[in-house]
């Protein structure tokens, strides 16, 4: 008799088996999927980050070779040195302290001040409008 409760047990409890097994698998898709699209986006985010701080840096490289030599530019070159030297002081081996997302305010903030001592536009233009005001 013991041997025939057995099987109504198993029988019993196949629901409960399947149930933890489908979970189980689930889960582990879902991990599977979360990471990739982790991947992704923290991939799709730094190069946009990172093209836009080459970009500021090679454009305020370009500028300052120009107007070097120009007495009364000398505002503006100071600014220009300013954008570079916090692009270099950029935390970009570390992308999630706070600290580097700051700092990128600041070098947004020390572009405006260019864009509005030379009365131009110095904005990265994507085809991706996500890149601008980007936050985590």
């Amino acid at each position: 008799m013991a041997e025939n409760d057995d099987i109504f047990h198993d029988i019993v409890m196949s629901e409960e088996r399947f149930h933890q097994e489908g979970f189980s698998a689930g889960l582990d898709v879902g991990r599977q999927a979360g990471i990739h699209e982790g991947w992704r986006l923290g991939w799709q985010k730094g190069s946009a980050i990172g093209s836009e701080i080459g970009f500021y840096h090679g454009f305020c490289e370009l500028l300052l070779e120009k107007i070097k030599d120009d007495s009364k530019k000398q505002r503006v070159c100071k600014a220009l040195e300013g954008i570079m030297t916090a692009i270099e002081e950029l935390p970009a081996s570390d992308p999630t302290n706070q600290e580097l997302f700051d700092k990128l305010d600041k070098v947004r903030a020390k572009v405006k001040q260019v864009n509005s001592l030379l009365s131009i536009n110095m904005e990265l233009q994507t085809k991706d409008k996500s890149t601008k005001g980007m936050s985590f």
